[in-house]
């Protein structure tokens, strides 16, 4: 009986070992390619050398192209999103899950180059087995344990004097 007790508990043992590797590498995965789409966006706004977001529809339409073969396609990255902004400064696609915002140089900042972008991607996990370890402690059972994280990186000044 002392070995089959034994047994039993190094299997459980295994599998909470087991979930716990699993979980670490979805989130480093998930994290991958939302770093990958964030650089992504930052090399079309460098290479393309984007002064404005108020662009042509011309122009729009190719960052959009650019973002459904690309992000979407190739790397596989959407993550929908809720924008709630209206400055003419961000430029939100809730679809692919990225925002843009556009930074323009003050009179007191040291760049006075050009104007820069800060790229914004998001990432996030879903744990629906721990919503049931979440109930036994007398919380609401309906709710699900939802997080999500931001990657955030600037481009270069791009000049436009």
């Amino acid at each position: 009986m002392r070995d089959a007790f034994g047994g039993a508990f190094m299997i459980q043992l295994l599998i909470v070992f087991i979930i716990i590797y699993v979980g670490f590498t979805a989130v480093a995965l998930n994290y991958a390619k939302a770093f990958k789409a964030k650089n992504a966006v930052i090399e079309y706004l460098e290479s393309h050398e984007i002064s404005d977001l108020e662009m042509t529809a011309q122009a729009e339409t190719e960052m959009l192209d650019y973002f459904s073969s690309e992000i979407v396609g190739k790397l596989n990255y959407v993550y929908p999103i809720t924008c709630n902004n209206s400055s003419n400064n961000i430029k939100c696609y809730s679809d692919v899950g990225i925002i843009i915002e556009q930074i323009e140089p003050g009179a007191e900042k040291k760049n006075k180059l050009g104007t820069y972008y800060r790229v914004t991607t998001y990432f996030g996990f879903q744990l629906p087995f721990f919503d049931r370890l979440y109930a036994v402690g007398g919380y609401d059972t309906n709710k699900n344990i939802v997080g999500r994280w931001r990657i955030v990186g600037e481009t270069r000044p791009i000049a436009y004097e």
